[in-house]
């Protein structure tokens, strides 16, 4: 596919330019990288070890064999009972729990497993962001300067804001689905995924939310169930099972179920079973926005959940084969091999920016700019096409500056005054002869002004 349908096509002026800092330091020069924005701290917990577990300072050895014998250290008082133990300190041990009773520990932490690692047939490539395209462009054409096109696209892919993320199923990959949500544009390898998205972000785009009164509940309620500090409610009440399974959406949805079951407590608890009741008084409800009036009917978050599953998901999800994504969206990504392909593309990307400078080179020929080579093959980007012209052909005050940059390039403004009038003032007019038909030489591509201030004449030779 040709990167030229990637670039946007109407780059139109923002309210505010975005200011591009285009005096850079080439990416060469720089010493550390960009930071990854789509990184994340996804690696399980390791186990601490014995020199975590170490209390104290630790003693360093000394490999000193020649030195001072080392004072004998003066005995220490202690009481008949007062003796060393296994456990660091002077003293009896701790004493044991009576038999059959349990020492209360700390509840362990939960270990979530690292998905498996597969290499999903997808292809990342990354984009330049449309309004950060226009105010680059209109810099370049302003400034007339020549700068490195794969220092250009490195700016577009240090800033988040400045690239989008290509996400496209591989030719001949049949089997694979790849699915976008039409209001969140969120991207995920399952249908499923989005669906619990768009029930966690846009429930309340298809019902109205109201708290009512009602009559609290009424029964003999001799326990209740909870976790952590959320009251499910007594076992045997009729509305147990569906606060189960709003509890677990809300909450716990990364859990399986059986496991979350088994993590809610039953206790005997008045006051718990109080404010249980005090809660159940107030009940939230859901009705449908776009439902005629005669059929308003109030749901459950249960229900409501359920309707938008069966009855809206199917349009909200949908198949595609190619998603292109901002940055600040494509960081949000949950599938865990989808987000560590875009942060391992990332990585190369920011080593040599390929995708982006390809999309950048299209886009800047649909929008006017020029691209040439120079030095070791490195191509530049400019507003102006290179023109060489023969010096013998123009004016002798011409004819000195072409002359001494061709024999002198990269030379500065400075560097050219002192080469051909050493020693003159800088507002002579001696001085003023040689800059004064720099802007024009300039700006007809005789000369070639770089993103660093220093001046190149074009080369005659011709493309191959």
């Amino acid at each position: 596919m040709s990167e030229e349908t990637d670039i946007p096509q109407n780059v139109s002026r923002p309210d505010e330019d975005i200011l591009l800092d285009l005096n850079f330091v080439p990416q060469w020069a720089k010493k550390a990288p960009a930071a990854n924005h789509y990184a994340s701290d996804d690696r399980p917990e390791r186990r601490p070890s014995s020199r975590d577990r170490h209390d104290g300072p630790r003693r360093e050895r000394s490999d000193r064999r020649d030195g001072p014998a080392r004072p004998a250290r003066p005995p220490r008082e202690r009481s008949s009972g007062d003796r060393p133990n296994a456990f660091g300190g002077a003293g009896r041990p701790p004493p044991r729990a009576p038999q059959g009773e349990r020492v209360a520990q700390e509840p362990r932490r939960e270990f979530t497993p690292r998905p498996e690692r597969i290499e999903l047939p997808v292809e990342i490539k990354f984009l330049p962001e449309q309004q950060w395209l226009a105010s680059m462009v209109r810099q370049i054409h302003h400034s007339k300067r020549a700068y490195p096109l794969m220092d250009l696209a490195n700016l577009f892919l240090a800033d988040p804001k400045g690239h989008l993320v290509k996400i496209e199923i591989q030719p001949g990959a049949k089997e694979f689905k790849l699915y976008q949500g039409k209001r969140s544009k969120m991207v995920a390898t399952s249908r499923d995924a989005l669906v619990h998205q768009l029930l966690d972000d846009h429930l309340e785009d298809f019902f109205t939310k109201e708290d009512i009164e009602v009559e609290p509940p009424t029964g003999v309620f001799p326990m209740i169930g909870k976790i952590g500090d959320v009251l499910i409610g007594p076992p045997n009440h009729h509305s147990y099972a569906a606060r189960l399974q709003e509890v677990y959406n809300a909450r716990f949805s990364g859990m399986p179920f059986d496991r979350f079951k088994e993590k809610v407590q039953t206790v005997r608890d008045e006051e718990l079973i109080a404010k249980w009741k005090l809660e159940s008084s107030k009940k939230t409800v859901y009705r449908l926005k776009d439902a005629p009036e005669d059929e308003v009917k109030d749901f459950m978050l249960v229900q409501a959940e359920e309707y938008v599953r069966t009855q809206i998901a199917e349009a909200e999800v949908e198949e595609v084969s190619r998603a292109v994504l901002p940055s600040s969206l494509a960081r949000k990504i949950k599938d865990y091999n989808l987000i560590r392909m875009v942060r391992e593309a990332w990585e190369r990307e920011s080593r040599f920016p390929l995708s982006v400078s390809f999309a950048l080179r299209a886009a800047f020929r649909h929008l006017h700019l020029e691209t040439f080579k120079a030095g070791k093959n490195i191509n530049f980007i400019t507003s102006v096409k290179p023109d060489p012209v023969q010096p013998e052909k123009t004016a002798a005050h011409i004819r000195v500056v072409l002359e001494y940059l061709a024999e002198h390039p990269g030379s500065t403004r400075d560097q050219l005054v002192e080469g051909l009038r050493p020693g003159v003032e800088k507002n002579s007019d001696a001085v003023k002869e040689i800059l004064n038909p720099l802007r024009w030489l300039i700006e007809k591509g005789h000369i070639i002004e770089f993103f660093n201030g220093t001046l190149s004449v074009p080369s005659h030779r011709k493309r191959r």
